[in-house]
């Protein structure tokens, strides 16, 4: 809009607008009556002055942007808003992994010690690595003459370090870490009082402003330019501060980040603790490797937790400070021991998964207990890191079709259905907190292709059970979303693979499945089409709240597993509702052979496929 009555208008930022509007100025003013501001002249003036205006607007645009956590999009503007919230990046984190070590001496001292970062290697595909131990250790020589420690963690890094000579005169001195994949959790820092005293004092990471005070050897981790990490001292009131000609050691391990996850064969490099003869039996294989925090989860994180204020009350916090100190986890979810089922009172649970694979291990749940979570917890209440409980959603689809308006064939209008089943799982499931809505699933269906009319998808439930093959034990299977059970004379709502089952005459029967009926759980055998009972009553099913309860059941056989407990038979429900909330832990999932689709042509000469 052309100013009026010598008026600038400076509402309109674009180009083109803010060269009409200083145009619009110009000719109402009195000097420049009768102007030709198109000419080539006035023109070229006019856009080097709308350029040089849409080019400060834009700036001054982004530097508001940059102002803010939200909007924020350069790494050094967002890590600086999120100082003032108190949280600090995380760092390159590397793989831990838990061994066994026994050493075998040609002489029996008294003690062998292993000096940490005693080094390692573990090979990856291949490729060898370097692994430190975490920690100093001890080992004592037992009745058999050999010395054993248990439960070594082995931290993915080359060691390095980096010495600096304090000028206190120099208001400009940094001391930085001056590589991105330093792994902060591993750094130490020593001050050592000059070059010719050899006398040095460790200094900790003042985690709690409350416990530092004038005297206190404590140092401060920032997160400076280009993701490197920047240790500064105190000032003689919050911490001791150095002094001029102090010499300031930085150590810690170089890692490489999440390359080496999954490692599990360790060999020696040198002399562990002075002796050659090592035995190396692994525990845990090597986890929770991660690059640096990148800006989304810095966004994401920064907010939560300047809320727990680094202690445990909600469940909030735990999942806060979790998903801070265990980039391993790809999300997490916490509730109050008072809404399981049964109620546990005085306990948090809280259920990770991980990034790599589906469950952690025992050695990883009992890290993070005791690193993140046991030392923030409220007084009485203890932390308890359990594993996602997944279900599996089947999913059973007949899909009309008008051949008339396709060239494509009937197997690949059923591949592309398939395929449109599969991304709605990858999208729409498999994480904590995240329902299944029914509408949704078909509606894709019937969009993935224009000549689908319609489909009609029924959807079952499945869990797995690892029996104790040839023992009577009692089972539970939550699937807590009520059974579809109409009537009291309606079967089929349970059903199970195959199984051998001794019945109570001590006659084994193979290719036994389960059935319910007015809850009750059956045991039964097909003679034909008809069904034999094997045994009566096995359990109980309340539809209600979607829970099956076995009672006295003895397999002899899952499967093709005669004994042992290593293959799972599986137990399936239909819904009462095709929407399927998960509670708590569990997490839904769909598995490839449980999608079906059949394929009916609705056109005149239609035919079937499936």
């Amino acid at each position: 809009m052309a100013s009026t009555e010598g008026k600038l208008n400076v509402s309109e930022l674009d180009f083109t607008q803010i060269k009409e509007n200083l145009i619009g100025f110009l000719q109402n003013q009195d000097e420049f009556v009768g102007y030709n501001f198109r000419g080539s002249s006035f023109d070229v003036l006019l856009d080097v002055l709308a350029y040089n205006t849409h080019y400060n607007a834009y700036y001054a645009n982004m530097v508001a942007n940059e102002m803010f956590l939200d909007s924020a999009t350069l790494r050094n503007s967002v890590v600086a808003k999120a100082k003032h919230l108190g949280y600090l990046p995380r760092s390159a984190k590397g793989s831990k992994a838990l061994v066994d070590l026994t050493i075998t001496p040609m002489d029996t001292p008294a003690v062998i010690t292993i000096p940490r970062f005693t080094q390692f290697q573990g090979d990856v595909d291949g490729i060898n690595y370097i692994w430190c131990t975490s920690n100093s250790h001890a080992l004592n020589i037992n009745a058999n003459l050999i010395y054993t420690v248990s439960n070594v963690e082995l931290t993915q890094g080359i060691p390095i370090s980096y010495r600096y000579t304090a000028e206190t005169a120099d208001v400009d001195q940094r001391y930085l870490l001056p590589n991105a994949n330093i792994d902060t959790d591993t750094l130490t820092v020593t001050v050592q009082t000059s070059k010719t005293e050899s006398a040095s004092f460790a200094y900790d990471l003042a985690n709690d402003i409350t416990t530092v005070n004038s005297t206190s050897r404590h140092y401060f981790l920032d997160e400076v330019d280009e993701g490197l990490y920047e240790v500064q001292f105190g000032d003689g009131i919050l911490g001791k501060e150095v002094s001029n000609g102090n010499i300031i050691t930085l150590a810690g391990l170089v890692t490489d980040t999440d390359a080496t996850n999954g490692c599990k064969n360790f060999t020696t490099v040198a002399d562990v603790g002075g002796y050659s003869n090592v035995k190396i039996v692994t525990v845990d294989a090597a986890g929770g490797g991660a690059g640096s925090a990148d800006i989304q989860e810095i966004k994401f994180n920064a907010p939560k937790s300047f809320d727990a204020q680094n202690r445990c009350v909600t469940v909030y916090d735990y999942i806060s400070l979790v998903k801070r100190d265990y980039p391993a986890a790809q999300s997490v979810v916490a509730w109050g021991g008072e809404d399981s089922d049964p109620p546990i009172y005085g306990k948090v649970y809280v259920a990770i998964k991980p990034r790599q694979g589906k469950v952690l291990s025992t050695a990883a749940k009992a890290r993070i207990e005791k690193a993140i979570l046991s030392k923030r917890n409220v007084v009485g209440v203890t932390s308890v890191v359990v594993d996602p409980d997944y279900m599996y959603l089947g999913v059973d689809t007949t899909a009309k079709y008008d051949s008339a308006l396709t060239s494509n064939s009937e197997a690949s209008l059923k591949a592309t259905i398939t395929s449109t089943i599969k991304s709605f799982s990858a999208t729409n499931l498999k994480d904590f907190d995240k329902a299944f809505r029914y509408s949704n699933l078909v509606r894709l269906i019937d969009q993935s292709e224009i000549s689908i009319a319609s489909n009609q998808t029924a959807i079952s439930l499945k869990r797995y059970l690892y029996p104790a093959i040839g023992l009577t034990a009692a089972y539970t299977l939550k699937f807590s979303n009520e059974i579809y059970h109409p009537s009291n004379t309606f079967w089929g709502s349970i059903t199970s693979s195959k199984f051998t089952y001794r019945d109570n005459a001590n006659t084994v029967w193979e290719d036994c499945r389960f059935q319910d009926e007015n809850g009750y759980i059956q045991v039964y055998r097909k003679f034909g089409l008809e069904r034999i009972l094997v045994a009566n009553n096995v359990g109980t099913v309340t539809y209600s709240v979607g829970q099956v309860n076995l009672t006295g059941f003895l397999p002899e056989a899952i499967g093709t597993v005669i004994t042992g407990n290593t293959e799972p038979m599986t137990v399936s429900v239909i819904p009462a509702s095709s929407d399927i909330k998960p509670v708590r832990e569990q997490i839904l999932l769909m598995e490839d052979n449980d999608i079906t689709v059949t394929m009916l042509d609705d056109s005149p000469s239609g035919t079937y496929i499936s």
